[in-house]
């Protein structure tokens, strides 16, 4: 897994990464410029669910993600937009 660094703007690559649930992770990065040298940790999570699983874990439960968020991440990739966030104003 890659992320942008917050100082420098170049790519931080994960280093080691270890699981704090079934659905949180805590990730060790590191930037990939020299000059800067940051590395930091972070926390991935999964926060809802926008297709369903096929084979479900009964001690995951995550909620559904709204059908006006759907149909703005469905709208955002037939549009081809190049965004790293989809506006959030669009749940109900």
């Amino acid at each position: 897994m890659a992320t942008k660094c917050a100082h420098c703007g170049a790519v931080a690559h994960t280093r080691s990464s270890r699981m704090l649930s079934p659905v949180s992770q805590e990730e060790y990065f590191q930037c990939t410029n020299i000059a800067c040298g940051h590395t930091f940790t972070a926390i991935r999570e999964h926060r809802e669910t926008l297709s369903p699983s096929a084979t479900p874990n009964p001690q995951v439960r995550l909620p559904q993600a709204s059908r006006a968020k759907l149909a703005a991440i469905r709208m955002a990739e037939r549009l081809g937009e190049d965004r790293d966030q989809i506006p959030l104003e669009l749940d109900s």
